[in-house]
């Protein structure tokens, strides 16, 4: 958790991905310093790089 941080969605399925790509990863995977606007299209982005990042690291093991 940070602080005094906030983040804004450009909606909810943004916000979703976002969550969906955080649970996917282990902590400290996605860092969202300096960030305060998610698009939909970056949230996409993010969530195919998650699980992506999730396969191959599912695979190392």
């Amino acid at each position: 958790m940070v602080y005094n941080s906030y983040v804004i969605y450009q909606s909810i399925e943004a916000a979703q991905a976002v969550w969906e790509a955080m649970a996917l990863l282990p902590d400290g995977c996605i860092n969202f310093t300096n960030v305060h606007f998610i698009s939909d299209e970056a949230a996409a982005a993010n969530l195919e790089l998650a699980r992506l990042k999730a396969a191959i690291l599912s695979s190392a093991e």
